[in-house]
This record gives C-alpha cells, sequence and structure tokens, in this order.
C-alpha cells in the first residue's frame, strides 16, 4: 500500500480504536443525456454493489435514462438545478439560484425542476435540491420544504443538520476534479487529503459527526486518472469493515 493510501487506512484505524463506524455516501453530478461516460458510472456502481444518487439537470434528462435506470435497485434521482445555466450577475461566482435573483423567479425554476423529474422518474426521484455549482442562496432555503424538497446537497461539510424547517442537509467532501485548474485528476494526495480531512475533523468533534462524508464525481468531466482514483477508492471502502455506505433515501427520509 501507497504512503497516500496508508493515510487513509491510519484513519479508519483511529476510527475503530473508537468503536465507531464511518458513514459514506456517493453523489454524482450533471446526470443528463444517457451517454457512454453515464453508462460506465452505472457499470462501476453495479460491480460495486453501492447506492448512488443521481444529481440530474431536469431540462435535459431524456425518457432513456429513466428506461435505463428502471432494472437498476439502488439509485435514486436528485434535482440537480434546472437547466445548470449561470445566472449570476457579471463578476459574481458562477450559480442558477444566487440571491441575485428574485426568489419566486429561482421557486419556480425549482417546481419546474421537480415535476419534470417526478414526471420521467417517478418514486426513484427522491427531492433533494443539489443546486448547480453547489451554491444557492440563503435566502432561498426557507421556502424549499414547500416548494416539495425534503433536502439539499452541497459541497464541503454542513453547518447544521438542517439549515431551514423540514429541510435536512448532508453534503459532499471529496471532489476529485481540479476544478480551478486543468479540470483533471487533482492529484491522488489530494484527493485522499480531502477524505481524511473529513473523516478526521468528524472524529475529533471538528466537524458534524453525524454527517457522512460525501463522495462526489462527476462522470462527463472525468478524465482517466479520475476514474481510476474514484474506482480505487470506492474497492477500498467497500472492503472494509470501518466503512458503512448509506443511501440517499436514509439520509433524507426524515427531515427536521
Amino acid at each position: 500500500m501507497s504512503p497516500v493510501w496508508q493515510g487513509l487506512a491510519q484513519e479508519l484505524a483511529l476510527w475503530r480504536q473508537a468503536g465507531r463506524i464511518a458513514t459514506f455516501w456517493w453523489r454524482d453530478d450533471d446526470a443528463g443525456p444517457l451517454e457512454p461516460a453515464l453508462e460506465r458510472l452505472l457499470a462501476l456502481r453495479a460491480s460495486l454493489s453501492l447506492p448512488l444518487a443521481l444529481a440530474a439537470i431536469p431540462a435535459v434528462t431524456e425518457p432513456e435514462l429513466a428506461q435505463r435506470l428502471a432494472a437498476e435497485d439502488e439509485i435514486v434521482v436528485l434535482q440537480h438545478g434546472w437547466r445548470h445555466r449561470n445566472l449570476a450577475g457579471a463578476g459574481r461566482r458562477k450559480a442558477e439560484f444566487g440571491a441575485d435573483r428574485p426568489v419566486f423567479e429561482r421557486l419556480s425554476d425549482v417546481a419546474l425542476g421537480r415535476a419534470q423529474l417526478l414526471a420521467q422518474f417517478g418514486e426513484r426521484f427522491l427531492p433533494v435540491f443539489v443546486p448547480p455549482w453547489n451554491r444557492i442562496g440563503d435566502d432561498l432555503l426557507p421556502f424549499l420544504k414547500n416548494a416539495g424538497m425534503v433536502g439539499l446537497s452541497r459541497y464541503r461539510g454542513r453547518a447544521k443538520p438542517s439549515p431551514a424547517p423540514g429541510l435536512t442537509e448532508s453534503n459532499c467532501h471529496v471532489d476529485p476534479v481540479a476544478w480551478t485548474g486543468h479540470r483533471g485528476f487533482v492529484g491522488r494526495a489530494e484527493a485522499v487529503r480531502q477524505m481524511v480531512g473529513h473523516l478526521s475533523a468528524r472524529r475529533t468533534g471538528a466537524a458534524d459527526p453525524d454527517e457522512p462524508t460525501g463522495i462526489l464525481s462527476h462522470h462527463r468531466q472525468f478524465d482517466a486518472a479520475c476514474w481510476e482514483f474514484v474506482e480505487n477508492l470506492l474497492r477500498m471502502l467497500r472492503q472494509c469493515d470501518e466503512a458503512h455506505w448509506l443511501s440517499a433515501r436514509r439520509m433524507f427520509s426524515v427531515a427536521p
């Protein structure tokens, strides 16, 4: 085992020594058309028998995707915005649901997306909102429950389990893509550092210990190195007694 992987193994050993089980979940963003990269993702999931939350862009999903998922047991569909378009003002960071848009406009888009995914995927659709670029104006959060959402999922550790009444938040913490650089693999050392960092923070109380560590994939963006890393990481954790995988349906089943 390389020194990089040893760091993760050592952290998991500390969980075992403390008599605790580390919880994980897996979210993949930007699902839309049924394409080879998505087929590769689905094949990987099937080979590992792991639960997967597929964040789909409502405006670009196609009936073929719902048909393809019909035979899958452990996949749920989350709502990834509406069109995944950057509607932020000039000079602002990319966002589709940022605070510079009126609340009623954003709620209308949430409703359109929810209706689209519910019609296409039925019970496989779990009304958890995944904002594009992981950004959403705080002013919208109190309205998401009445818009039919039960959950919110962004990136980085959550501040609290419920950011607004009736809404459960559970985020991702490991992203192997270097978005601010070459947009390829961030590197094994950095990706493992993200994983160990969140696990350690949970174990020591520096982060919410009850928030499962989320692994984020982007099948449409992944290069060969990203695919290799994620497959190796998932297989390692799948075989680890200290790791327990949670489904999104279980995580978001009850909102405070």
